[in-house]
């Protein structure tokens, strides 16, 4: 199935991207609901309990579990207690501010993976590239700035989540050559799982019956969305399917507007169209790189 999913080639991973940023963002909105009632670590605890549920399924639709050697299953076990830690900053920050404010600066994941590309997968960057990598981290700045309405604790929580979540990903990258997919999402699930289980002498709380329904999908969402991730980062090579995670913005300044009349300030657009201008440059040198390759 690895050798078959390589052949798709890079469209088939964007595609994956795409599914995967919708779901994420669906994720973000409805986790930022449920945190506004229950502890955020309740929150995550649960959402990997439902999230084992797709994960499951994926996995026994596809042939089973592959069977992995030592090395390889602490690897996947290590992106998923990386993952639990990642994300768990993000949902701890989303009660903090606008929804749209939090995807914005975590549209620098994609940035951050080209330049650990750069590094630990030796994908070449040029000069221009890494003016655009500049650039676009300067945009963060402004919105993360300290007289913003993103308090400093948050914008902690999210670069040092995203910074990690671009850790994350390159893992995927590495581990996608060896290990099928649903079989690397349900490990990933179950280590993200089993580190959020330390939260529970924290705090505990069974959900609603009114909020089951929005948990389950949570957890839904989460499983579904990271196996579209894990698919997209085995496919196509990182700097070309990290910038379409850019489209996530789009849905949050909708579904923060709809769900709570969030409307994004002038400072966060500008921020957020600088960030998506470097992203979309980078796409476009990657592209003339490659065709002048060939």
């Amino acid at each position: 199935m690895t050798a078959t999913l390589r052949q798709a080639g890079p469209l088939t991973g964007v595609l994956f991207m795409l599914v995967a940023t919708g779901m994420w963002t669906g994720h973000d909105a409805a986790s930022k609901w449920l945190a506004a009632s229950y502890p955020v670590l309740v929150v995550l605890f649960w959402r990997n309990v439902f999230a084992l549920i797709p994960a499951g399924l994926l996995v026994a639709t596809r042939g089973g579990l592959q069977k992995l050697p030592p090395r390889l299953m602490a690897l996947c076990w290590l992106r998923g207690v990386g993952g639990a830690i990642a994300y768990g900053s993000y949902v701890f920050a989303l009660p903090l501010m606008p929804l749209a404010d939090a995807i914005a600066v975590g549209l620098t994941g994609p940035l951050m993976i080209l330049v650990l590309s750069a590094w630990l997968l030796k994908e070449r960057l040029d000069l221009q590239r890494w003016i655009a990598v500049l650039t676009g981290f300067a945009a963060t700045l402004v919105i993360v700035r300290p007289d913003g309405a993103i308090p400093p604790v948050g914008a902690a929580l999210l670069l040092g989540g995203t910074m990690l979540y671009a850790f994350m990903m390159i893992v995927t990258r590495r581990l996608g050559a060896l290990v099928e997919g649903p079989t690397l999402n349900l490990h990933t699930s179950a280590a993200t799982l089993a580190t959020m289980a330390l939260g529970i002498p924290i705090a505990w709380a069974w959900p609603a019956l009114d909020d089951l329904a929005l948990f389950i999908l949570v957890g839904a969402l989460t499983g579904l969305a990271n196996f579209c991730m894990i698919q997209a980062f085995r496919i196509a090579p990182a700097s070309t399917v990290a910038p379409f995670e850019y489209s996530a913005i789009l849905w949050a300044i909708l579904l923060g507007l709809l769900i709570w009349g969030d409307v994004p300030r002038w400072d966060v657009l500008a921020g957020v169209a600088v960030i998506i201008g470097c992203g979309l440059f980078i796409l476009h040198r990657e592209r003339r790189a490659r065709a002048a390759a060939v």
